[in-house]
């Protein structure tokens, strides 16, 4: 009996000691977190003040936001957005009528017909009844669109004499072609330097002339191609440069000979077939817009 109680007394007088060490603090366990206040953030938490009895809610945005506030948080009032561009300013105007001049330099290739003989076909080239020489072009259309243009075209080339027996007929004196078409033309820039593409469909002729009077007349040509590429350089806004190179091709499907005394013939003998020429020019052309542009 002694010996329980003294177990007792010892447990009671330590039981104290143990509570106390696990809590850090004597008299008893260890105190919770303070109780939330209702509608407020958690425990812990920083919170700015907020207003006192009576006074008005703040008006700037809630702290710590970093999106932007919806709309009508600042009361209502005018929507300010940023003004348009600028127009831009072109120097070409966007439709106008359109006309100028070329000039340059003409030079013709490949064969007017194929002459038959009992060998097989002989050509008749180009350069047997003539050779390169200057020509000039007339256009005349309109523009739309800015950057392209439909127009009428006439050139004209004066060329020199053949190879084949120049001093035949009193020896030949000259000779000369015309072209007659219909293009469209287009500029990746007509404000300012532009790369420029020209395509033309049209009709040729072609007339050789000798000192009496003789001539050959090459015709019935009516679908004459040519392709040109050059630049567009504007100048000013109603006047702009083209240089270019042009390659153009088609056939003659008629030649007839005129003789000193005025007799014509037929240049093809039986057997003779047409064939295919070509000519190349190099020119330089000044083309007028009417209105001008600045637009």
């Amino acid at each position: 009996m002694l010996r329980r109680s003294l177990t007792l007394a010892i447990v009671g007088c330590f039981a104290p000691l143990s509570v106390w060490a696990q809590s850090g603090q004597p008299g008893g366990p260890p105190a919770g977190p303070p109780p939330a206040a209702p509608g407020g953030p958690p425990p812990g938490y920083y919170t700015e003040p907020g207003p006192g009895p009576g006074q008005p809610p703040p008006q700037g945005p809630p702290p710590g936001a970093y999106e932007p506030p919806p709309p009508g948080y600042y009361g209502p009032g005018p929507v300010w957005e940023p003004p348009p561009p600028p127009k831009p300013k072109h120097r070409a105007p966007k439709t106008a009528f359109w006309g100028g001049v070329r000039a340059g330099y003409f030079v013709p290739f490949g064969n007017l017909w194929q002459r038959y003989t009992p060998q097989g076909y002989e050509a008749v080239r180009w350069s047997d009844y003539a050779s390169s020489g200057p020509m000039y072009e007339l256009d005349i259309g309109a523009r739309f669109s800015r950057n392209y243009n439909v127009f009428f075209t006439y050139e004209r080339a004066k060329l020199g004499t053949g190879q084949e027996a120049p001093d035949a007929n009193g020896g030949q004196k000259s000779g000369s072609t015309s072209y007659y078409g219909i293009g469209v033309r287009f500029s990746s820039d007509a404000d300012r330097v532009g790369f420029l593409t020209e395509i033309d469909l049209g009709w040729r002729s072609f007339r050789a002339e000798w000192e009496d009077g003789t001539t050959l007349e090459m015709s019935e040509a009516p679908l004459e191609f040519r392709i040109g590429l050059g630049a567009d350089i504007r100048i000013t806004t109603f006047f702009s440069l083209s240089p270019m190179v042009s390659l153009g091709a088609g056939s003659f499907g008629k030649a007839e000979w005129t003789s000193a005394s005025g007799a014509k013939s037929d240049a093809y003998q039986t057997g003779d077939e047409g064939a295919g020429h070509g000519w190349l020019t190099f020119q330089l052309g000044g083309h007028f817009d009417v209105p001008p542009g600045g637009d």
